[in-house]
């Protein structure tokens, strides 16, 4: 790609412009430069929104960690390229994501500064064979799910740039001694730019277990704002910030079920004193006819003994009658 196409839009997918738009291969590395300088121009598509919310909808019941760049991110390198240098770029939709694999990696450094017992450490991490007490290894009980890209961040990448000044000693291990005679050799490569927000879910598949993803969230916090994540991290790259934790709601239990409805009858009937006012009670009855019967019960047989009291139970009344039915049906 020459520089006099650098008025071209921008690629639609980063991924298939990194591995598939390099023409040639140069000394002075100008055509990586150029197609590094074009890729990073790339923008959020459409599509990708939509296929976020999906993704969302279908991890509702994850505790998510909402994480954003505060220093540039390098994260697959070693990812194969034809350039020098790799990253992690979604295969379908060309915008950089957080590997789950590299998440729980930082996550157990993180762990052995919080002083957890092997037993927590199981939990979360799961655990590995032990061929002395021949017993096979376990899996965590957590699931660390990619990271996705906010899609408000229209804009993740950016161009980069190593600068290696003593190539010759790196590339013989030390035989040949760096001088200030060396020449720089800049090796550019992308990253995705500071101030980009990720979405991380974490998941339990036990029940009443979400103290647990929530504990792995706070501790992946932690290691993302003081270990950093990817590479390069020595150098200040990976290094995240603006952190927020959402903890999926709760299901209500039937014993909630049921309170809610009862407080919800007791104001109905508080207001039905007279035989004016009796309506409000056939307003409420098809509401607690959409409820399961076992929550209903209870406020229909409250019903029944207010209208009891006030004289005005009558099966063959209509109002009556249909309270009598929905407490047969319960």
């Amino acid at each position: 790609m020459r520089s006099s196409r650098l008025d071209l839009p921008p690629p639609a997918h980063a991924g298939l412009a990194l591995q598939r738009y390099l023409k040639e291969h140069d000394n002075s590395h100008a055509s990586v430069r150029v197609l590094l300088k074009h890729i990073a121009k790339s923008r959020v598509l459409e599509v990708y929104e939509q296929a976020f919310q999906r993704w969302k909808a279908a991890l509702k019941d994850a505790v998510f960690l909402e994480a954003t760049t505060r220093t540039p991110l390098a994260i697959g390198l070693g990812n194969s390229s034809p350039l020098e240098n790799g990253l992690s770029i979604h295969h379908t939709y060309g915008t950089p994501y957080l590997p789950g694999s590299a998440l729980k990696g930082l996550l157990r450094r993180a762990a052995e500064r919080f002083g957890l017992c092997e037993a927590e450490k199981a939990v979360l991490l799961g655990e590995g064979p032990d061929p002395k007490q021949k017993k096979p290894g376990n899996a965590a009980y957590l699931v660390y799910w990619d990271g996705w890209l906010d899609p408000a961040s229209a804009q993740p990448f950016q161009q980069d740039v190593i600068t290696v000044h003593h190539q010759e000693y790196y590339s013989t291990r030390g035989q040949v001694w760096p001088t200030d005679f060396d020449d720089p050799n800049p090796v550019a490569f992308l990253s995705v730019k500071p101030g980009v927000k990720f979405h991380i879910p974490i998941t339990c598949p036990a029940e009443n277990a979400q103290d647990w993803p929530h504990k792995a969230a706070e501790m992946l916090k932690w290691g993302l704002e003081h270990l950093g994540l990817g590479g390069k991290t020595n150098a200040g790259y990976g290094y995240f910030s603006d952190f927020r934790i959402t903890v999926p709601e709760r299901p209500k239990s039937l014993k909630e079920h049921i309170e809610e409805a009862e407080r919800q009858t007791r104001e109905v009937l508080s207001q039905a004193k007279d035989a004016s006012s009796l309506s409000k009670i056939d307003d409420y009855l098809p509401k607690l006819e959409r409820l399961e019967p076992a929550v209903r019960r209870s406020s229909l047989e409250a019903i029944k003994a207010h209208l009891e009291a006030m004289k005005r139970w009558d099966t063959k009344k209509s109002r009556c009658q249909k309270v009598q039915n929905l407490l047969e049906e319960s």
